[in-house]
């Protein structure tokens, strides 16, 4: 988070830094890994922030400090490979890692309840719901995005690429015992299933 904030707070400050080449348009390395800590504007990143200390706390605590990066930046990886094979738009934004990083989220926490905040107009709640049905919604969002090939906003297959990365990447951690359950994360899933 604080990379991403300092490449902002630097972009925005100096104007003339140029970033041109870390923009993801094409297969070039400083494209594949610069794009994901760029960002188009003040609510681009704020959004992203929010979903990455969201999601990205509850893993990095699972993963550790020392794995979270890699994934994070595997995931951002393989979010822009897919990007790139179907979508020719320029892009930026952390969001293809940070899908990354939902997509383990979504395997380590599925039923995990994240508190949120509805707000229209005069109208306030706040509510709290199991981490995959945010999760499911928003994904199926990208999903319809991609299909029908709107062209504006966000780059739906970065989204899916990102998310499916993430969930495999995680599946192989636990797989291999490099990332392992304990008995609460057992516990939630077994009270879900009585």
């Amino acid at each position: 988070m604080i990379a991403i904030v300092a490449v902002f707070v630097l972009r925005n400050v100096y104007p003339e830094w140029r970033t041109e080449s870390f923009v993801l348009s094409g297969w070039s390395a400083s494209g594949l890994l610069g794009y994901m800590w760029l960002h188009t504007g003040y609510l681009h990143i704020i959004f992203n922030l929010i979903f990455l200390w969201v999601f990205g706390n509850a893993v990095c605590a699972k993963l550790g400090n020392i794995l979270y990066l890699p994934v994070y930046i595997a995931t951002g990886l393989l979010a822009a490979v897919i990007h790139l094979t179907f979508d020719v738009r320029m892009a930026v934004g952390a969001s293809g890692a940070l899908y990354g990083i939902i997509g383990a989220y979504f395997v380590l926490y599925p039923y995990n309840s994240i508190k949120c905040f509805f707000w229209f107009l005069a109208y306030v709640r706040r509510f709290s719901i199991a981490g995959f049905w945010i999760i499911l919604f928003r994904l199926a969002f990208d999903i319809v995005g991609a299909i029908s090939g709107y062209a504006e906003g966000p780059a739906y297959f970065a989204h899916i690429g990102g998310f499916v990365g993430g969930v495999i990447l995680t599946m192989i951690l636990l797989i291999s015992k490099l990332v392992t359950r304990d008995s609460m994360d057992d516990a939630i899933v077994r009270s879900i299933k009585a």
